[in-house]
């Protein structure tokens, strides 16, 4: 049997499940997957504003930076 996981356990488990996500869309990220069209002269700059929101969320769980798949 599994034992429970406390609220702190939950917590960090819940954190890195969400960074696993933000890893993959950095890695994975294609802007020509979306409806709303991103013109390529600007898909660098995307990218280097979603690394420094993933970065941001990063910290927030205690982690340096967000890394990427």
């Amino acid at each position: 049997m599994t034992k429970k996981l406390s609220r702190t356990e939950l917590k960090e488990k819940a954190q890195e499940v969400l960074m696993h996500g933000i890893a993959k869309q950095l890695g994975y990220f294609d802007p020509n997957d979306y409806a709303e069209a991103i013109p390529a002269s600007q898909h660098e700059e995307l990218h280097e504003v979603m690394r420094r929101e993933a970065d941001r969320v990063a910290r927030l769980f205690g982690y340096e930076k967000a890394w990427s798949n």
